[in-house]
């Protein structure tokens, strides 16, 4: 079972682990179903070892359009990660991320975790799907409205990572680029992880901000892209 000063370790031997997921997005907007096809890839690009964090690099490519929506270097815990996506210590009935995730289930060494979260009035439900390895081999997050109602449901589905294998190279799609409504963005995340509580709920706010961003830009550019096939 995979210990917080192993991934700490695992990440000093090998500075750019990374892992890459393929994701299925099903948005309820404006009475229209729309199904998204994506690619996150998170690298580690930098240990600072005198606090214990690292640096990774978020990048999300719309397959649908071959375009990159957004690039963001986000800093994070080495011993225990709140948003990259390794979980510590797999089969803990609690697990402390940006989200506190609780299991639901296990059967030998394959483990479910649950967790929620609000924004104003958005509710956000995630489905953790996690082995001895680490790495979620599948995340569910469900987006909720004010009233209820699915706004999105977004599937991810792990397609590498030389945290399970470190033979796996990143299989990265050539020639997208930005989109006219993205840019490279840096998060303002502090270094000091063990700060009060208010600035790492900040922190997870930001970070889930910048997610929802991804998905309305997302809209915006294939409602645009089907009005403009339609006429």
């Amino acid at each position: 079972m995979p210990s917080p000063l192993l991934f700490l370790l695992i990440i000093a031997l090998f500075p750019h682990a990374f892992v890459e997921y393929s994701l299925h997005i099903q948005i309820n907007y404006n009475n229209q179903v729309y199904h998204l096809s994506e690619l996150l890839f998170e690298n580690v690009t930098r240990i600072y070892y005198n606090n214990a964090s690292f640096a990774y690099n978020l990048t999300v490519y719309v397959l649908n359009f071959s375009q990159i929506l957004t690039s963001s270097t986000i800093l994070d815990n080495a011993s225990l990660p709140k948003t990259f996506f390794y979980i510590s210590n797999p089969g803990e009935p609690v697990i402390e991320r940006g989200v506190i995730l609780s299991l639901l289930s296990s059967n030998d060494s394959n483990y479910i975790y649950y967790g929620r979260t609000f924004i104003g009035y958005i509710e956000l439900e995630y489905f953790y799907y996690v082995n001895s390895t680490g790495v979620p081999y599948k995340i569910v997050i469900l987006q909720i409205g004010e009233s209820g109602q699915l706004v999105s449901n977004t599937t991810y589905t792990l397609v590498s990572s030389n945290l399970v294998n470190p033979n796996e190279q990143p299989t990265l799609p050539d020639g997208f680029k930005f989109t006219n409504d993205s840019k490279i963005v840096n998060l303002p995340i502090s270094l000091d992880l063990n700060s009060a509580l208010d600035q790492t709920v900040g922190k997870y706010i930001s970070f889930v901000t910048l997610l929802l961003i991804f998905v309305l830009l997302t809209v915006k550019i294939y409602a645009s892209r089907k009005k403009t096939s339609s006429n």
